[in-house]
């Protein structure tokens, strides 16, 4: 080979290998931990508080589904489906208590900008409400309407405010069925040990062996 290619090729080789190190260790360029704070940043800028309340006051929850309703009432440490299907049994104390911790924390995963017309999004005539009572008479109010055109969420917003937000489908899913059984479920019942059968010692071997 000649000698000149074979020393501009050593030198393009070098300069690369200079260029990479230089990279690495001034860090040029965006790095995988800049861009995830950069990735969760954008996440919390789209993610908007629509309730902020403290979950321990609420003493009554209300759960409308069309001209449906169930009615939960805290009592003691107990809650009694005080309106809807069973009343005066006690309530589902864990789905009730779950969808009030999670509108007391509600949080959109986006919101719809200039939404002038609510039956585009189903809340003109709300398909389903939720209402928390608190203990001093304050209520929080929400409103649900239809899932959104590529089924990323429910559109959603406040009985007191015009903005209108996209939330996850579970709220809704999880409403619904509260309002079609609000009681508790039976405690099932353990079944009984199925007892182990003792086992017959079997005939005893009664061939002899001769005696060599």
């Amino acid at each position: 080979m000649n000698l000149r290619v074979t020393i501009g090729f050593v030198v393009v080789l070098v300069v690369l290998a200079v260029a990479v190190f230089g990279l690495d260790k001034f860090n040029v360029g965006p790095t995988q931990a800049s861009f995830s704070a950069a990735t969760s940043t954008a996440s919390a800028a789209a993610q908007v508080q629509i309730f902020q309340f403290d979950d321990s006051r609420v003493t009554a929850m209300e759960l409308h589904q069309g001209d449906s309703v169930a009615r939960a009432e805290k009592q003691g440490d107990n809650w009694v489906v005080a309106q809807g299907n069973g009343q005066g049994q006690p309530a589902n104390r864990s789905s009730f208590t779950s969808l009030i911790v999670r509108m007391s924390q509600l949080k959109s995963t986006r919101q719809v900008d200039n939404p002038s017309d609510l039956s585009q999004y189903g809340l003109d005539s709300p398909k389903d409400r939720a209402i928390a009572e608190l203990d001093d008479g304050t209520k929080y109010e929400l409103h649900l309407g239809t899932k959104t055109p590529v089924q990323t969420g429910t559109y959603a917003k406040r009985a007191d405010t015009a903005d209108v937000f996209v939330i996850a489908d579970q709220f809704q899913t999880d409403l619904e069925r509260l309002v079609t059984d609000p009681t508790e479920p039976p405690t099932p019942t353990p079944r009984p040990a199925t007892p182990i059968p003792a086992v017959s010692p079997g005939p005893a071997d009664t061939t002899a062996t001769p005696a060599a």
